[in-house]
C-alpha cells in the first residue's frame, strides 16, 4: 500500500496558503471601506454633505408642493354691503344690478340689504346673500304700514350694523338723511378691532358729512336746470308753475331746487308759487288737489318720485280737461307707464345701474389701496314719449330687463 501522507500535507498546506490570503486580500478591502467612513477621512465628509443635499432638497420639494396647494385655494372674495331703504323700487333695484355686475367681474361677494323697519330687534332672511329681508306676511311691514321716517333711518343704521357684523368690508349705501349717514360711518369706523376704518361710499345723493370715501350721485344742479328747462319748453315761457316735494334734507334736493328757479328765471313769463312741502305719496297728492283748487297751474315740477306720482293720482281723479304739464325725477315704473299715458311729459332719469356699478369699484379701489374718486358725477337725461325708447335709453331705463 503506497503511502499517502506526504502527498495530503502538501496539498494542505497550499490550501491553508490560499486561504489566508484570501483573508488578507479581503480584510485589506474591508478596511479601505471603513476608512471611507471613519470621521476626519475625505470620505466621510462627502458621505455627509452628499446626505445633507439630499435632506435640503427634500425639504425644497415638501416646501414647493406646501405652496402649490395653497395656490390652489383662492383669497376669500371681498364682502360688500349694498344697503337701499325699503321700498325704493325700481332705482333700488337698478342700483343692486350694477353692483352685482361689478361684484362678479372683480370676485367680490355682495351683501344686499333692504331696510324694513320690524318691530322684533331683527329680521334675518334664510338667503345668505341678504342681511335684512321683508318681514313675513302678517307683520305690520308686509301690511305697507306708514313707517315714520325715524323708524326707517333707524332700520337702515341696524341693517348696516348687521352687515358689518356680517364681515362687511366696506358699505354702499343711500342714505335717508344726514343723520342715518353719520351714524352709519360711525359704525363703520368702530367696527373694526386692528383699527382700519371700513370704507362707506354713499350712492343717489350727498350729504356734508366727514368720513365718506366717494359720492356717487346726479349733478342735481345741473339735473334741476334740465326739469326747469323742459317745463320752459312745454310751456312755451309762460305760466303759472308749482314746486312740489319733500323737505329739503339732503343737500341734493337744496342744489335740485336751486337749478329749476336759475333756469326758470331766465323766462320773464314764468311765475314760480312758494314750494310746496310733502314727504310721501298720499301727502303730495293731498298737496296737489290743494294747489289746483287754489291757483291755476300750468305746470308741475315734482323733485321725487313719490311727489309726481302723487300728482298723477290727483290728475286722475279730476278728469277735468285742464291741461297741466308734470315734469318729475325717477324711472319708478308706474312713472314709465304715465309716461306714455301723457300723465307725465319729462322725466328726469339718473343711471341707477352705474351707480351699483361705479360704487362698488370705488369701494374695492379704496380696500386694494388704489385710487378712489371722491366724487363720481351719474349722468342725467330728461325722457319723454318720444325718446324713451332710443337704444340708448333702454339701458337707462330699463336696467332690469336681460
Amino acid at each position: 500500500m503506497m503511502d499517502d501522507s506526504p502527498i495530503s500535507s502538501k496539498t494542505t498546506g497550499e490550501t491553508s496558503n490560499k486561504i489566508n490570503n484570501q483573508s488578507k486580500s479581503t480584510r485589506r478591502v474591508l478596511a479601505k471601506k471603513s476608512q471611507a467612513t471613519l470621521p476626519g477621512s475625505p470620505g466621510f465628509w462627502l458621505f455627509k454633505a452628499l446626505c445633507q443635499a439630499a435632506a435640503v432638497a427634500c425639504c425644497l420639494f415638501i416646501c414647493a408642493a406646501c405652496g402649490m396647494a395653497g395656490a390652489d385655494q383662492p383669497a376669500s372674495p371681498q364682502r360688500i354691503a349694498l344697503i337701499t331703504p325699503a321700498g325704493t323700487g325700481e332705482l333700488a333695484e337698478a342700483i343692486r344690478l350694477g353692483a352685482e355686475a361689478a361684484a362678479k367681474e372683480r370676485g367680490a361677494q355682495l351683501i344686499t340689504v333692504e331696510a324694513y323697519p320690524v318691530d322684533s330687534a331683527s329680521h334675518t332672511s334664510p338667503n345668505a346673500d341678504y342681511a335684512i329681508s321683508p318681514p313675513p306676511l302678517g307683520t305690520p311691514a308686509a301690511a305697507d304700514r306708514d313707517f315714520t321716517r325715524s323708524e326707517r333711518e333707524q332700520a337702515q343704521v341696524q341693517a348696516a350694523v348687521l352687515a358689518l357684523k356680517q364681515g362687511a368690508a366696506a358699505v354702499l349705501v343711500d342714505p335717508l338723511s344726514e343723520d342715518t349717514l353719520a351714524d352709519i360711518i360711525r359704525e363703520a369706523e368702530t367696527a373694526r378691532t386692528d383699527g382700519s376704518i371700513v370704507p362707506v361710499i354713499v350712492l343717489n345723493d350727498e350729504f356734508p358729512v366727514k368720513g365718506i370715501t366717494s359720492v356717487i350721485s346726479m349733478d342735481n344742479l345741473e339735473a334741476g336746470r334740465q326739469a326747469g328747462q323742459a317745463m320752459a319748453e312745454l310751456l312755451e315761457g309762460h305760466g303759472h308753475i308749482a314746486l312740489v316735494g319733500p323737505d329739503p334734507l339732503s343737500a341734493g334736493l337744496v342744489l335740485r331746487e336751486q337749478g329749476i328757479v336759475e333756469a326758470l328765471q331766465q323766462y320773464s313769463g314764468i311765475n314760480i308759487i312758494p314750494k310746496s312741502v310733502c314727504n310721501n305719496r298720499d301727502a303730495c297728492w293731498q298737496t296737489v288737489k290743494q294747489l289746483l283748487d287754489q291757483h291755476e297751474l300750468a305746470g308741475i315740477i315734482a323733485l321725487q318720485e313719490s311727489a309726481s306720482l302723487g300728482a298723477a293720482d290727483e290728475l286722475h281723479r279730476r278728469k277735468d280737461g285742464r291741461q297741466i304739464s308734470i315734469v318729475g325725477f325717477g324711472s319708478e315704473q308706474q312713472q314709465l307707464e304715465q309716461l306714455q299715458e301723457g300723465v307725465f311729459q319729462r322725466l328726469i332719469v339718473q343711471n341707477g345701474y352705474s351707480a351699483g356699478y361705479l360704487g362698488l369699484n370705488q369701494a374695492l379701489a379704496k380696500l386694494k389701496r388704489e385710487h378712489v374718486q371722491t366724487r363720481v358725477i351719474l349722468e342725467t337725461k330728461v325722457v319723454s314719449t318720444d325718446n324713451m325708447f332710443w337704444m340708448d335709453n333702454q339701458k337707462l331705463l330699463f336696467p332690469f330687463v336681460q
